[in-house]
């Protein structure tokens, strides 16, 4: 049965389409050392995923060049990348032997981290907080506390409070350990 199966493959090789570099892939913390080393000794940039018109962020990896339809890491990819084939018929078995490797982005381990190469390896943390925030619907003029803090706790995120403008309900502007030491206190009563 070929559920689920996208095959973009041109006369069975790569297509080179991008669609299965996405903003979140597992990979393990030698994988991010090796990327690490290769993007400061080659000056490695991320590619700009941001679409200016509409304000949003492509949610591909941030070394997959759309236009020259490359990967800017390709000789340090990680495994996932290296050996994923998008018309794999076995592909759930080599998603959890992915994610059984991965400390982040692996839903098969509880001390996963949520992670993007823009924020683990150039400090950039926006995509990451747009993506978390997404995943809220806001009510009326703004966001529930617990459903925020349960979404950024639940992706072992918290740290990401730091690079948000937070404010009380009376307006008043709060660092993000603030916001977290709210919450912890009301989860050890």
């Amino acid at each position: 049965m070929m559920e689920n199966i996208k095959n973009n493959m041109c006369d069975g090789k790569c297509s080179r389409c991008g669609d299965c570099c996405g903003l979140f892939i597992p990979f393990t913390d030698i994988e991010l050392k090796r990327i690490k080393k290769y993007v400061s000794l080659h000056k490695v940039e991320p590619v700009n995923r941001l679409d200016i018109m509409s304000g949003t962020f492509k949610a591909h990896c941030c070394f997959y060049d759309e236009n020259k339809k490359e990967c800017t890491i390709y000789p340090v990819r990680p495994f996932v990348c290296r050996d994923f084939r998008c018309d794999r018929k076995d592909w759930k078995v080599y998603r959890d032997m992915y994610e059984k490797q991965g400390k982040y982005n692996s839903s098969l381990s509880n001390k996963t981290i949520l992670a993007t190469f823009d924020d683990m390896i150039y400090g950039n943390y926006e995509p990451i907080i747009r993506y978390l925030i997404g995943l809220i619907e806001p009510e009326d003029k703004g966001y529930d506390d617990n459903l925020v803090y349960n979404i950024f706790k639940s992706a072992n995120r918290l740290d990401l409070f730091n690079y948000l403008t937070l404010y009380d309900n009376d307006g008043n502007k709060i660092t993000g350990k603030e916001f977290i030491e709210r919450f912890k206190g009301n989860e050890n009563k």
